[in-house]
Order: C-alpha cells, then sequence, then structure tokens
C-alpha cells in the first residue's frame, strides 16, 4: 500500500509507465501488445504457405492466384482487346465512319477469344459491340445511299452530261438547293 507522500511506481512525462505498456502488461510468454491473438509468438513455428501443396501454380485459382495475376493462361487478353475495340468502333463509326474496319477485327478476335475460353465475358460483349456497329453500318450505308439516289445526285457525275468540273459543282448544287 502507498504512503501519502509516495509518488510511487515511476511515470512519464503524460503519466504512463515509463516502458509504453499499460500496468500489467501482457504475461510472460502472450502475444506482445498489438500482434491479433492467435499468432504463434517471436521464434514460434511458421504458419503454412498461403498455397497447396502442389506450390505456388496449384491450388483452386490455378496459376497466379484469384485474380489471375501475371502468370495468367495464354491469349487472355484477347477477350478485352475485342471488348475495346467494340467500343472504338462505334465511336469511331459515328465520327468519322472508319469504325467499319475496326469492328470486322474486333469481331474476329471476339469470336477467337470465345473459342478459346479467354476472357468469355469481355469477348461476347466485344462480339456484341462490334455486330452492333456492323449492323449501324449497314443501315447508315443504306440510308446514305438512298438519300443519295433521291436526290439524283449520281447523274452530275456523269462526264457525258456534265463534262467540266464546275458543271458538276454546279449540278450538285442545284440538287441539294444551295445558292450559287
Amino acid at each position: 500500500m502507498a504512503r501519502p507522500g509516495d509518488p510511487g511506481p515511476p511515470r512519464g512525462p503524460y503519466g504512463e509507465p515509463p516502458y509504453g505498456g499499460p500496468p500489467g502488461g501482457p504475461p510472460y510468454g502472450g502475444p506482445p501488445f498489438g500482434e491479433p491473438p492467435g499468432r504463434p509468438p517471436y521464434g514460434g513455428p511458421l504458419p503454412p504457405p498461403p498455397w497447396g501443396p502442389d506450390g505456388p501454380g496449384g491450388g483452386p485459382w490455378g496459376p497466379g492466384g484469384p485474380g489471375g495475376g501475371p502468370g495468367g493462361g495464354p491469349g487472355g487478353g484477347l477477350g478485352t482487346a475485342a471488348l475495346v475495340l467494340g467500343i472504338c468502333s462505334l465511336v469511331l463509326l459515328l465520327f468519322c465512319g472508319a469504325g467499319t474496319v475496326l469492328a470486322v477485327v474486333g469481331l474476329v478476335i471476339g469470336i477467337v477469344a470465345i473459342a478459346r475460353n479467354s476472357n468469355r465475358g469481355r469477348a461476347t460483349a466485344g462480339v456484341v459491340l462490334n455486330a452492333l456497329t456492323l449492323v449501324l453500318a449497314l443501315i447508315l450505308g443504306l440510308v446514305l445511299y438512298h438519300w443519295f439516289q433521291s436526290r439524283h445526285l449520281g447523274e452530275c457525275f456523269d462526264s457525258r452530261l456534265y463534262p467540266t468540273q464546275q458543271d458538276a459543282r454546279r449540278c450538285v448544287d442545284d440538287r441539294l438547293g444551295r445558292p450559287r
């Protein structure tokens, strides 16, 4: 029991014991503070490795662990490439009409990716986007052809009817209703 004038055990500047732990600390042989319970003490046996008995490439997830990792199967990027080409082809078709070529390439890559079972979900989405791009290109081409034919613009490019470039330009301006 402490006497009234006795300062007690030595204290640090903030009132805690000078060695940093709470009074009564962990029992001898227990885990140090901050260590999760159930972990072997320092110098104890090591836990088993995170992979199976077949080594790092084995286990339920295959090579590379659950995320596929850098050791994933060959051709894993084909499905992603088909999806990226599908998105790019759709955008390029709407902006400049050049997406048709990308759509054909993306469709082929997507079909190959599905056949190889490589990123099958992305490959399927890429095939759908590339096919949609080709269908839209066909529809836009037919609409443009119909508009061109309905205005009889093809006649303006007949060199027998309009022998000079100025004559052809005047014909186009007349058919489109532009003032000269």
